[in-house]
């Protein structure tokens, strides 16, 4: 009675149940059924008001029901299975449950009584079920977009609605409820959430939180559905998007942890007279990465360091950062953190721009870090946490320990700055023009970005035809290997393709048919995906089958080598397809299964009817809204018999013989269609009625459908029918006893069936992911064939040579040629002018003169991208190369500033060339030109000669040095200028130069009055810069150049050098 009295929508009778639990005590220990009677009066209008908090945890309820005497009796089925049944209306008032508004799964239910109600009668919004779930989670997360699904619709509502309706542009309404009174709303249809989660997330950088209707997927529908609890499902961030259909299959959307080390909480001090004070001690403070892309289920690992992470940032380019939770105060306030290395991070990430999000390292946010936590752990914590909280039931299964990610070395990789990265324009260069697709299939996605891809060495070499090969071809040049081994045994693959053209045009053309099977792999692990990615994985593993023996049939054409292999001899050719094809994991069995479970005729059908089942819905949970507006159409019999045949295909994706109760229910569904169709036909011709259909309608359920008034009579006057309704066309609809049964029957067994075809497509995902590791590794050769593919085609292309690789740091490149350069000039029909270059222990110092726009910069370039491409496994364009493996590659090259850091051009050249000289060794190649430029000649030219004393000093390594400060040579010990060109051979040769310079210059052709740049490099130093020939081909006024003339006529006296 009390608990009768409790949930009333009556103030008095709730003010009855209050004062009797008061006074009323149970007898003996029966005090297990308080909390229940509690939440009951705490959870209506007068019971808030005496308490500000309205909580209940799960420890709190009886976990069965309870005698007289405070004994268990039996379970609570009966009350937990009322609460979802029961019809919602504005009389039956129940608080949301746990799933519905718990952020992180902590609390069992917790909001704001108090301020609900207070908004309730401020007007602000409605006390019913719906409006309480959409008010927790709207305070829940504030800084959010919240949509909440009814129905087929994403709903926003009150103030939130106002927002997204501005946002999006979509219209703003008003909803009714019981009490009359209008609330804002806002939505759309659920088929359109990848369409605005799109302009949300991505474009404008939005957290969207979706609460969505937590519906059990094996249930058969029934009443209950009208009451249906609801969750926060998801909350999209642009690191945690999964298989959004907007996204860019060729693009990474990496997520990335950053952890500092300890050490960093407190203000490193210098110690005086330390060899090292005057280097920033916080740039040694170790950081630890962890990053992934959850739409392919790539996890990577890596330990750096605070003076790398701009440089890895760069690499890896994350949509998204999470970071420890200890640092989002510092965030959010911008003061100091009291760590100088996590103050540098944050104002790091705040200059990038990138989305960043915070999570715990621990499960519960009050729990302290303990102080021996392995960085490692805690930073795969952090990334494993933010997933759980962003992707809720959606998480798919990740690396539980470090052993189980993609571990990356400095040692393994070629290590390329985020300043090389950007002068090398590897990925993408900051020049004006559209954006092009350097994928098989799709744009870059960088519509919001000024960064182009036209020109770059990625869009040059390109040539992948799958998603995942290119995604792959994008990490592999902003990450060369370091492996001799590894290079060579990609080189040797490229090799075998280029020297087949047969096999690399077949298996090209196979590539492009084979899906991104990780991606759908991804999406199973996160108990998503329908039928028709299950057979997309079947096609993947045959096509994976026919790649092979198209393989094997070129191997088995060849003769087999007589030469016996050597242990650690590299494998070529012949052997190396053979090894190739070795390597793939059998997976037919599984192909085997899914064909046998699935019917593929009818799956296209399947997938229509999943997309086409989301209709307007013409009225909501709690509020009413105007229904759509359809257009009349003409009746049409074999129209609607053939949405029936499709509808009925879509039924029979899964074959009757994958369970005993499939085949039972496509025995009854067959007999029931058979006599809905031999009903409908004796009715149509005993009535004299053609037009005359048995159809299941929204709002009378299963009618007899009359199109002409000539076919009412007989059939009216036959008395087994009576009048419903009429249609908007003049026809009428009649209830038929018969065929309600019958259509009941049919009902009940197509619910049924869909129960059943849920769990079945469940089995077969499972099945999938059993085999996840297996067609990981597949995929992951498919993804290198590819790639060499890719590679071998560029080589045929444009006429590239296979690099000879070494341990040592000697480099000959003979007639190299830079990539874009060369793509450039061949466009506009000319030619490239290849220029060599030789470096070993003596000359591994090479200053570079020359006229501008000679082509020294293009040269610095070149050499640095041949050496990224050998090591990525790709031949080069050059006429010979061979190459000792390069660890690092920096470059100091262009002219630039950065504001929003207050760095001027010259201030910002100092710091990249710092870094330079921190990070270099001597199995480097360093990068640099004009440097000392934007101040006087004095303190320039000396800031380049003390740059150029530290590499031969300390560093040692290959170094290519552009400069216009021609007193650098003499300095370095080349002869004085006599005339604009000096021959420095006699001067290397008897030793004046000093001990690993080497001196080149290129020039200007001139004859009568006329001008041409050679861009042929040959030794020596060049003294002319011919700086106003340059300007005269920029189109200046020819008063300007006789004033420039005139005006260094003057200067050159003064100063011959120049």
């Amino acid at each position: 009675m009390i608990l009768r009295l409790a949930t009333s929508s009556r103030r008095h009778d709730v003010r009855i149940a209050q004062q009797c639990l008061a006074l009323w005590r149970p007898p003996g220990n029966a005090t297990g059924l308080c909390p229940l009677l509690r939440h009951a009066a705490t959870s209506s209008r007068v019971g808030a008001r005496s308490r500000s908090k309205s909580k209940v945890m799960l420890s709190d309820l009886p976990a069965s029901k309870l005698d007289k005497e405070g004994n268990s009796v039996g379970p609570l089925e009966a009350f937990i299975e009322a609460r979802p049944g029961r019809k919602s209306s504005a009389k039956t008032k129940e608080p949301p449950n746990a799933a519905e508004l718990a952020p992180s799964g902590h609390a069992l239910y917790e909001y704001d009584e108090t301020d609900f109600l207070a908004a309730v009668e401020a007007g602000t919004v409605p006390d019913t079920r719906l409006a309480r779930v959409v008010w927790a989670n709207w305070k829940c997360f504030p800084d959010c977009i919240l949509l909440t699904q009814v129905g087929q619709f994403y709903e926003s509502y009150f103030e939130p609605a106002v927002q997204l309706s501005r946002i999006l542009g979509i219209k703003l309404t008003s909803k009714t409820y019981k009490d009359r009174r209008l609330f804002p709303f806002a939505g759309f249809p659920t088929h359109q959430r990848d369409k605005y989660l799109k302009l949300l997330v991505q474009d404008m950088g939005y957290t969207v939180v979706l609460v969505e209707e937590d519906k059990d997927p094996f249930a058969v529908p029934g009443k209950a559905d009208k009451d249906i609890p609801r969750k926060v499902a998801r909350i999209v961030t642009p690191g945690t998007l999964v298989d959004e259909s907007w996204l860019g299959g060729n693009e990474s959307r990496y997520l990335l942890a950053i952890t500092l080390d300890q050490s960093a909480t407190a203000e490193p001090n210098a110690v005086e007279g330390d060899a090292d004070a005057d280097a920033d001690p916080n740039s040694l403070v170790p950081l630890h990465l962890a990053y992934a892309d959850v739409s392919t289920g790539d996890f990577f690992i890596k330990e750096t360091t605070a003076a790398q992470i701009e440089d890895e940032m760069t690499r890896i380019a994350p949509r998204e950062v999470v970071l420890d939770s200890r640092l989002r105060d510092s965030w959010v306030s911008g003061e100091k953190s009291g760590s100088s290395a996590a103050d540098n991070l944050l104002g790091l990430l705040r200059v990038l721009g990138v989305h960043v999000s915070f999570a715990s390292p621990t499960r519960g946010e009050q729990v302290p870090v303990p102080s021996g936590i392995n960085l490692e752990r805690e930073v795969i914590a952090i990334l494993r946490h933010h997933l759980q909280y962003a992707l809720r039931d959606s998480m798919p299964a990740m690396p539980e320990n470090a052993d189980e990610f993609n571990r990356e070395s400095s040692l393994a990789q070629m290590q390329i700055d985020a300043a090389t990265l950007h002068a090398l324009e590897i990925r993408h260069a900051l020049r004006p023009g559209g954006l092009v697709t350097t994928g098989p299939t799709s744009p870059l996605g960088l519509s919001s970005s000024p960064l182009s891809v036209r020109g770059t060495l990625l869009s040059v070499i390109s040539r992948t035809v799958t998603d995942s090969g290119h995604r792959l071809l994008k990490r592999t040049l902003s990450a060369p290997s370091t492996s001799l081994v590894l290079i060579n045994s990609r080189l040797s693959l490229v090799a075998a393709f280029v020297d087949r053209e047969p096999l690399r045009t077949d298996l090209r053309d196979a590539l492009r048919s084979m899906g991104d099977i990780m991606r759908i792999i991804q999406r199973f692990r996160a108990n998503r995906g329908d039928a028709s990615d299950v057979w997309d994985v079947a096609l993947w593993i045959r096509s994976i089958q026919r790649l092979v023996g198209r393989i094997q049939l070129a191997v088995d054409l060849e003769p087999k080598s007589r030469k016996k292999r050597k242990d650690g001899e590299q494998v070529e050719g012949r052997d190396r397809l053979i090894d190739l094809i070795d390597d793939f994991a059998p997976l037919s069995d599984l192909a085997t299964t899914i064909e046998k479970a699935i019917d593929e005729t009818c799956v296209p059908s399947a997938q229509m009817s999943e997309e086409g089942s989301e209709e307007s819905a013409t009225e909501t949970e709690e509020g009413t809204a105007a229904p759509p507006k359809t257009p009349r159409s003409r009746f049409s019999r074999d129209e609607e018999i053939r949405k029936r045949e499709e509808e009925m295909r879509a039924l029979w994706w899964i074959r009757p013989g994958f369970s005993p109760e499939l085949t039972d229910l496509h025995r009854r569904l067959t007999r029931y269609t058979a006599a809905h169709q031999k009903m409908e036909l004796d009715m149509s011709e005993t009535y004299n009625a053609p037009t005359l259909m048995l159809v299941r309608n929204i709002v009378h359920g299963f009618v007899v459908n009359v199109r002409k008034k000539t076919e009412y009579g007989l059939l009216e006057r036959s008395g087994l029918v009576h009048t419903v309704g009429e249609t908007r066309s003049g026809g009428k609809k009649y209830a038929y006893t018969e065929w309600s049964k019958l259509g009941g029957k049919i009902d009940k067994a197509r619910q049924e069936l869909e129960v059943e075809k849920a769990r079945a497509l469940s089995q077969l995902r499972a099945l999938v992911v059993e085999q996840a590791s297996a067609i990981q590794h597949n995929a992951e050769l498919v993804d290198e064939i590819d790639l060499s593919t890719g590679f071998a085609q560029a080589a045929v292309d444009l006429n590239y040579k296979r690099p000879v690789l070494h341990e040592g740091t000697d480099i000959a490149i003979i007639d190299g040629r830079h990539p874009s350069v060369e793509a450039g000039l061949r466009s506009s029909a000319r030619m490239f002018t290849p220029n060599s270059t030789t470096m070993d222990a003596k000359s591994h110092m090479h200053i570079i003169t020359g006229p501008n726009q000679g082509g020294k910069s293009t040269l610095l370039r070149q050499t640095a991208v041949i050496a990224i491409l050998a090591q990525a496994g790709s031949f080069v364009p050059a006429d010979h190369a061979e190459i000792g493996i390069v660890d690092r590659v920096f470059s100091r090259i262009g002219s630039r500033d950065d504001l929003f850091r207050d760095r001027s051009t010259f201030m910002l050249e100092m710091v990249e060339t710092a870094a330079i000289l921190k990070q270099a060794t001597p199995r480097s190649l360093i990068l640099m030109d004009e440097i000392g430029r934007g101040t006087t000649l004095d303190a320039g030219m000396s800031i380049a000669y003390a740059t150029l004393d530290y590499i031969l000093q300390h560093i040692g390594c290959r170094t290519l040095f552009a400069t216009h400060y021609h007193e650098l040579a003499t300095m370095l010990g080349a002869p004085a200028a006599i005339g604009t060109h000096v021959d420095t051979s006699d001067a290397e040769a008897d030793g004046r130069v000093r001990d690993g310079v080497r001196f080149f210059c290129t020039d200007v052709d001139e004859m009568d009055g006329w001008f041409s740049y050679s861009y042929r490099l040959r030794p020596g130093v060049n003294y002319d810069s011919h700086a106003i020939k340059a300007a005269q081909l920029a189109g200046m006024p020819a008063s300007f150049l006789a004033t420039a003339q005139a005006t260094l006529d003057q200067l050159q006296p003064k100063h011959p050098a120049q």
